[in-house]
């Protein structure tokens, strides 16, 4: 992937939900397939490459889109998202929702731990409460502040006995919620609000770091973890709906992107690529026209940054000049090999925001007009122009953007930038602190729902932004937007928003992402989302 993500705490409490929460597929078709296979014979044996050692396995810890992969096997919410991308209950059994539509009472399903231990209405209670504890390591904490007063409980303002979270027994959980939420059952398919085995973490808070003390309630446990080498999961035959778990094991190795391709030729691997890796550039093109490379739309966006409070791009007219000086589709086909979808917008098209583009690429004569514009109206002084420096992590694919970008400006403004290619480390360091002109950035979604992608700007100080760009009207309607009821009228308003960001150019849309992976034909009903998910649960080899 190209670029970063920077959700802070607060700004990642729309992660996961959605009117259309994870639009969801499965290789080959959406649908899955009933007929008969053979996978009571085959050997039900996975081998994937998940490139590092996990950063944790702590479900209220974990940020990394890898270790979440990973935890879905090995634990379960209250719901799951299925094949069709419909909502199921999990470990809920059953869940009522009071008439203000604010408060849901959750009846536990009678399931068990990994360890034969009965899962308790305590064990979510403990898991979010802890999460929210101020001093707790909760990466996507956020995601829990719809629960009422968790914000405040977070934030130290108030104890953890206010939150709107009880336990009558240990069968029953009821949440209460700020606002009306419609998207709650979905949000707690997440793994934020995942259980976790409340004994067991109070008395070794380190439980989730190695294999021996690793307690789960999901479709998969764990049967070896060799660190920084391997991690073994095998079906968990105390999985409350393990009748639809048909692989016996997943065989995770820990390798480079380039070693898994060549252990992936090399049939080492049954699958290679995204969400897992990432698959080398230079094969991308023999793998497609060897029909090899499969694809699937994902919700991300990769754009170019500016910081309106360093010249030339304090010039609205000059961030205009760029944007519309390119040539989206050339950088596509050159460099994507044509798979991606060009942008003029921040929300990817697939979300339905909008009908048209916002504006057309190699506009020659105006980006011109735009230029001589801003040095007559002493926005920007000529000499601004000669001091540009474009920043961006160093990897293969960025450079790669970096060079057409630094030979499309130059071509049509005939302006030249400078290439800043830096290490990740600095690079978080320059964007947080605003210490750059333009840089290379991206932006994955987590649900289907253009709010997500529009509240990254919603305010100048919040730590999505970094352009020091700020509307009154944008941020109005944002919060509007928040209690709209009506679909197409939300939906609209929204709209609204992202026409006025793009009008006003803190950012430079360049093209939506998809994910490209390569498989064997025998891997069947694997499922994955347009937010970056995998879900193996009803995976299995099919050996007709």
């Amino acid at each position: 992937m190209i670029g970063i993500h920077m959700k802070n705490i607060k700004y990642t409490a729309l992660v996961f939900m959605s009117m259309a929460l994870l639009f969801t597929g499965c290789d080959k078709s959406q649908k899955k397939n009933t007929k008969p296979h053979s996978y009571q014979t085959a050997k039900q044996t996975l081998r994937i490459n998940i490139c590092a050692e996990p950063g944790t396995l702590d479900p209220r810890k974990a940020r990394n889109l890898n270790d979440l992969n990973v935890i879905k096997m090995l634990q379960e919410g209250l719901t799951r998202i299925n094949f069709e991308g419909i909502v199921k209950l999990a470990l809920a059994e059953s869940i009522e929702l009071s008439n203000d539509q604010k408060t849901y009472t959750i009846k536990i399903r009678d399931a068990k731990w990994s360890n034969g231990e009965p899962i308790t209405s305590y064990d979510f209670a403990y898991a979010w409460k802890k999460a929210l504890s101020p001093t707790f390591p909760a990466a996507n904490a956020g995601l829990l502040y719809f629960i009422r007063n968790a914000q405040k409980v977070k934030e130290g303002q108030i104890p953890t006995s206010m939150l709107g979270v009880s336990t009558p027994d240990t069968g029953t959980l009821v949440v209460k919620l700020d606002r009306p939420t419609p998207f709650f059952k979905e949000l707690l398919a997440s793994p934020t609000f995942f259980p976790v085995h409340s004994v067991t973490d109070k008395a070794m808070p380190s439980w989730a770091d190695n294999a021996e003390t690793y307690i789960g309630c999901g479709p998969f446990k764990i049967k070896s973890w060799k660190h920084s080498n391997t991690l073994i999961v095998e079906k968990n035959d105390g999985y409350f709906d393990k009748n639809d778990v048909k692989l016996q094991e997943i065989h995770m190795s820990m390798v480079s992107a380039e070693t898994g391709f060549n252990m992936y030729q090399n049939g080492e691997l049954d699958w290679e690529g995204s969400p897992l890796s990432v698959l080398p550039l230079d094969a991308m093109d023999t793998l497609t026209e060897n029909n090899q490379l499969k694809t699937q739309a994902i919700l991300s966006t990769t754009f170019l940054r500016t910081n309106i409070r360093k010249a030339p791009f304090n010039s609205e007219k000059v961030r205009k000049a760029f944007a519309y000086a390119l040539d989206r589709k050339s950088i596509i086909d050159d460099l994507l090999s044509g798979h991606p979808d060009f942008a003029t917008g921040l929300v990817p098209k697939v979300m339905g925001l909008r009908e048209s583009e916002y504006f057309t690429d190699n506009q020659s004569d105006e980006v011109k007009r735009l230029i001589e514009s801003a040095l007559n109206d002493s926005s920007i002084v000529r000499r601004d122009l000669n001091k540009i420096k474009l920043t961006f992590i160093s990897r293969e694919k960025n450079y790669r953007l970096a060079q057409v970008l630094q030979q499309q400006i130059k071509a049509n403004l005939g302006i030249d930038i400078e290439l800043d290619a830096v290490e990740a480390q600095v690079y978080f360091s320059r964007i947080s602190s605003q210490d750059y002109q333009i840089t290379i950035c991206s932006w994955e979604a987590d649900f289907r729902d253009p709010i997500n992608f529009l509240e990254v700007f919603k305010t100048r100080d919040i730590g999505t932004n970094n352009t020091n760009w700020s509307n009154d009207k944008y941020l109005a309607m944002i919060e509007k937007s928040y209690d709209l009821q009506d679909p197409n009228e939300r939906m609209a308003l929204l709209q609204e928003c992202e026409s006025l960001l793009i009008d006003e150019m803190p950012i430079i849309p360049l093209y939506h992402g998809k994910m490209h992976y390569v498989k064997n034909s025998k891997v069947r009903d694997v499922v994955f989302s347009q937010s970056g998910g995998i879900d193996f649960k009803w995976a299995f080899i099919d050996n007709k």
